[in-house]
């Protein structure tokens, strides 16, 4: 009993010291706080979506509501009949009908949230809703196209390096990764920092935890809740043990090409449409990606094999108990840290038939990724340079004197 009194604060704890750090996302947001649009937050759990919400609700002039839904009285009060939500409304404050703010955590509870959200919108325009999701899935099957044109959609991702180092109380490191301080002074420190971020990765919970065993136990709980739970109810997945088998070998498998039938055979013999259908709840639940090979030809670019990556490396060192920076670690960090901070419109990797290969292209510009550059000659780079004249850049952590190609550290970018 103690115990879930202790851990219950210290979650409380954590929950109001997120709330110190404001996330870049927010300035995004901020620019349609007064629009008559519908904003809906999404993303996995524990990324920050209300720790988000309660940020703008701090800043907020006009008077505002917060609902969870996952609390069962809230729950109660959403699946009544809007206009007894409204009344509902009046009686917890006197409004008198000027505007308000109601946000909603948590929406893809409701039985119907598209005719609950569609109604309050067309019917209220005093009431501006702010809603927030878990699943994408969840979100895509009850958010129906008559909600289209009245909602203004914001993905959550977790913690980028730089928001990190904020987290961190790194703020000039911060500062510098933003390339406001020019010098070079902090890339020892900054390398440091780099690993833990790929160790334990982008939660704001589990970056707060300072001691290596509570963010394991963080992670550990991140797992239970959100992957085996969540996610599988989510799926109605039947086969638990070899939906555990299959996420551990995409775990080990990260910056991996994805090929259908071999994954198939080693996850215990599974069907390729249960597969199929377990990476595609995978991807829209924030567990896995998947990028396409770069080709100028269209019909060539979607027949070839795609890469497959972990979403977030902590969880998949979570799954593989294994916390040191490699080399697979590296490579699915810092695409994470690209795809979220970065929003590149398209990011693919290149691959010949002869096997030349570079890790990234982004807005197609290559980047060659070595976690420890010698600073020699790359055969595929200059291959990609000759055919496209494209200019290129390695992402190391370790910089040469002398080095044939431009190098930057994986922040740089």
């Amino acid at each position: 009993m103690l115990y879930k009194i202790l851990n219950n604060l210290y979650t409380i704890f954590i929950q109001l010291y997120i709330q110190m750090f404001e996330r870049e996302l927010l300035v995004d947001i901020e620019k349609y706080l007064y629009t008559d649009d519908i904003l809906l937050l999404y993303g996995s759990r524990q990324v920050g979506k209300t720790s988000i919400m309660k940020m703008l609700q701090e800043k907020e002039k006009r008077p505002t509501f917060f609902f969870d839904l996952e609390h069962p009285t809230h729950f109660k009060i959403f699946n009544q009949n809007p206009d007894y939500f409204v009344e509902y409304l009046k009686f917890q404050k006197d409004w008198k009908w000027e505007n308000i703010v109601v946000f909603v955590d948590e929406v893809q509870y409701l039985e119907n949230p598209t005719s609950f959200l569609k109604y309050l919108h067309d019917h209220f325009s005093s009431i501006k809703l702010i809603v927030s999701g878990s699943s994408t899935l969840e979100i895509r099957g009850k958010m129906k196209d008559s909600l289209a044109w009245r909602l203004l959609k914001f993905e959550v991702y977790p913690l980028n390096f730089k928001e990190f180092l904020i987290f961190k109380w790194k703020d000039i490191l911060a500062k510098r990764v933003r390339n406001l301080i020019p010098f070079d002074e902090t890339n020892d420190e900054l390398k440091m920092l780099y690993q833990e971020y790929s160790a334990f990765w982008w939660y704001p919970k589990v970056v707060l935890t300072n001691d290596e065993d509570m963010k394991k136990a963080c992670l550990g709980q991140i797992v239970e809740t959100y992957i085996q739970k969540d996610i599988k109810d989510i799926g109605k997945i039947r086969d638990v043990e070899k939906f555990n088998t299959t996420l551990k070998i995409l775990a080990d498998q990260s910056w991996s090409l994805l090929n259908i039938s071999e994954l198939a055979s080693d996850a215990i013999w599974i069907n390729r449409e249960t597969l199929k259908s377990w990476l595609f709840l995978l991807e829209n639940t924030f567990i896995i990606w998947t990028i396409t090979p770069f080709s100028n030809n269209l019909r060539s670019e979607l027949i070839k094999m795609p890469k497959i990556f972990f979403c977030d490396n902590g969880i998949r060192n979570y799954l593989l108990n294994h916390y040191e920076m490699d080399w697979s670690g590296f490579e699915t960090t810092f695409f994470g840290d690209v795809a979220h901070s970065y929003r590149f419109k398209k990011i693919q990797f290149y691959r010949t038939q002869d096997k030349k290969e570079i890790d990234f292209i982004l807005n197609e510009t290559p980047y060659e990724l070595k976690l420890n550059y010698n600073g020699k000659k790359l055969i595929a780079l200059d291959f990609f340079k000759e055919k496209y004249k494209k200019d290129w850049n390695v992402i190391s952590l370790t910089k040469k004197e002398k080095s044939k190609y431009p190098v930057l550290y994986p922040w740089e970018i």
